[in-house]
């Protein structure tokens, strides 16, 4: 064994094998994961697009139109890096998803706030993704949820016309492309 290792150890400090031609046949052997970072990931198709948000709360139910989407007061523009994408800067506007669920009666007031802190907001696109948001950060954070209609400006065919990006997450694994649902549910306190 000591004769092996020795061996071994006399091949690994010999000038053959620490020469720029060994190291790059070395380099040129790795496994790609280790020679380069790994290459951006593909794009994936763009999700059926989505041309009105279905909105649910405490039984009623509202469906906004892409048009109503657009027109409604207090658009928000943000720039998010998104990281499936490189790390690539993005601009979207649109209203802020606090604004949306006012319309089906879900209003930030002081008797609203535990109703609010006790809910859960489920997003839903068209491919069938869906997320979860508590009440309180999409009402009370001081990041950004918006239901995105414009991207750079222009409305975002690539994202399924209407989407929701937030500010908050490092990464975008909470947005949602193609968006169609948005349904709030409360939990009850249990005595």
């Amino acid at each position: 064994m000591k004769i092996s290792t020795a061996v071994a150890l006399a091949v690994l400090l010999s000038p053959v094998a620490l020469s720029p031609l060994a190291l790059r046949a070395q380099t040129d052997a790795m496994p790609p994961e280790t020679k380069a970072p790994a290459p951006m990931e593909a794009m994936k198709p763009p999700v059926p697009p989505s041309k009105s948000v279905n909105l649910s709360f405490e039984g009623k139910t509202v469906t906004l139109s892409l048009a109503d989407l657009v027109n409604m007061p207090n658009q928000v523009t943000v720039h998010v890096h998104n990281a499936h994408r490189g790390g690539i800067e993005e601009i979207y506007s649109g209203p802020l998803l606090s604004d949306v669920l006012a319309k089906i009666g879900l209003t930030p007031t002081r008797e609203n706030q535990p109703l609010i802190l006790h809910s859960t907001i489920v997003a839903t696109g068209t491919d069938h993704y869906y997320v979860l948001y508590s009440g309180g950060e999409v009402m009370y954070s001081t990041g950004k949820v918006i239901v995105a209609v414009m991207k750079s400006g222009l409305p975002d065919s690539e994202g399924g016309l209407i989407q929701l990006i937030n500010t908050d997450d490092v990464k975008p694994a909470r947005w949602v492309h193609g968006l169609m649902g948005v349904s709030v549910m409360t939990l009850a306190a249990q005595n």
